[in-house]
C-alpha cells in the first residue's frame, strides 16, 4: 500500500526545497529451518527484516517523465543497515525511455514470468541457481507494437570497494560485462519474454567464461490458475553449456494463494563427463492476505546441489506493508 508524502528532494543554497514522492516498505517477523548440502543445520525465529523505498516522478513539459527511486534495508537491533535498489529514468511522450539502475536484480526464472507470481519471499536462487549479484546497468526501452517493447542495455557489475558509480569497467577488475537485446510482449492473459546477452572480456576455451546467454519465458492467466515456463542457457567459450528451466503455477484462492515452482539444472558438454550433471528442485509456497497490509507466507524447498545431501528449509512469516 503506497502513501504520498513530502519528503525533502534536495536542499539549495537559499533553503530546501520539496517535491512530492511515496513511500512503500514492509517489515517482517518469523521462523525458519534450513539444511545445506553439506548436511549443516540452520535454524531461529526473530525479526526477518524490515524495508522502506522511496520513489518520485516529476513531469517536465514538452520534455517527458522523470522517475527516481532507491531503497534501504534494515537488519535487527544492532546489526548493519545498508542500501537496496536505486535508479533514474527519462521517459519520452513516444514512450522511449532511459534507465540506469545499480540493482541486485531479480531472478530471471524464479522472480521472473516462468514463476507466474509465485515468487512471495524465497526462490531457488543461490541455492539450486546460481546467486544473484548487484549490477549497474544502462537501457533503453522502445515500443515497437502494440503490447511489444525492446529494451538494449548493458550491464557492469557494481563494485562497492572502488566508490559510488564504479562498475566493471573500472581498472582493477576483471568481471565481464555484458550488452542484451530483450523483446516482451503483454496484451491480456498472455506475457512473453525473450532476451539474449554477449559477453565481452572471454578468455578462449574456458569452460567458466561465458560467451552468450539465451533466455525465453512466458505465462498465461487462466483465471482460475496462472502458469508460466521458462528457461535460461549459458554458452560458455569452451563449448560446453549450462541449462535452467522452471514452470511456475500460481492459485488463487480468495485471499490465500498457492504456488509452486519446479526446476531444474543441466549442465554439458564440459570436457570431463564428471563435470556433467542433471539436478532439480522445487518450491511450495502459500501466501495469506489477512488485510490489505498484513500478509502471512510460508514456504517449502528442496534441491540437489551436487553434494552429501539435498538442501532444504522451511520458513513462516508474518509481514506488514506500508
Amino acid at each position: 500500500m503506497k502513501k504520498t508524502l513530502v519528503a525533502l528532494a534536495a536542499v539549495a543554497a537559499a533553503g530546501g526545497a520539496f517535491a512530492q514522492a511515496t513511500l512503500t516498505g514492509a517489515v517482517g517477523v518469523g521462523y525458519s529451518s534450513t539444511i545445506s548440502t553439506a548436511n549443516a543445520l540452520a535454524s531461529g525465529m526473530g525479526v526477518d527484516d524490515a524495508s522502506a523505498n522511496f520513489a518520485t516522478t516529476e513531469d517536465i513539459e514538452g520534455f517527458g517523465k522523470v522517475a527516481a527511486n532507491f531503497g534501504v534495508y534494515a537488519g535487527a537491533s544492532g546489526e548493519a543497515s545498508g542500501g537496496n535498489d536505486m535508479a533514474i529514468s527519462i521517459t519520452s511522450a513516444s514512450g522511449v525511455s532511459f534507465k540506469v539502475d545499480s540493482s541486485k536484480g531479480a531472478s530471471y526464472l524464479t522472480n521472473g514470468v516462468a514463476s507466474a507470481g509465485t515468487a512471495y519471499q524465497w526462490d531457488l536462487s543461490g541455492k539450486l541457481f546460481t546467486a544473484r549479484t548487484r549490477n549497474e546497468t544502462a537501457s533503453v526501452k522502445f515500443p515497437v507494437a502494440e503490447g511489444m517493447t525492446l529494451t538494449l542495455s548493458h550491464t557492469e557489475g557494481a563494485n562497492a570497494t572502488t566508490g559510488y558509480g564504479v562498475g566493471a569497467g573500472a581498472a582493477g577488475t576483471t568481471a565481464q560485462r555484458y550488452n542484451t537485446g530483450a523483446l516482451n510482449y503483454g496484451a491480456g492473459a498472455l506475457v512473453v519474454n525473450a532476451q539474449y546477452r554477449t559477453y565481452d572480456s572471454q578468455t578462449t576455451s574456458s569452460s567458466t567464461t561465458a560467451a552468450s546467454r539465451t533466455r525465453g519465458a512466458a505465462s498465461y492467466d487462466l483465471g482460475v490458475a496462472k502458469i508460466g515456463a521458462g528457461f535460461e542457457q549459458t554458452i560458455y567459450t569452451y563449448g560446453n553449456k549450462l541449462t535452467d528451466t522452471l514452470v511456475g503455477v500460481n492459485v488463487p484462492a480468495g485471499a490465500l494463494n498457492l504456488g509452486a515452482q519446479i526446476a531444474s539444472r543441466s549442465a554439458a558438454d564440459n570436457s570431463s563427463s564428471s563435470s556433467n550433471y542433471d539436478r532439480a528442485g522445487y518450491l511450495l509456497v502459500a501466501n495469506y492476505a489477512i488485510s490489505k497490509r498484513t500478509y502471512v507466507v510460508a514456504n517449502y524447498y528442496t534441491y540437489d546441489g551436487g553434494s552429501t545431501t539435498n538442501g532444504s528449509g522451511y520458513g513462516l512469516f508474518l509481514y506488514n506493508s506500508f
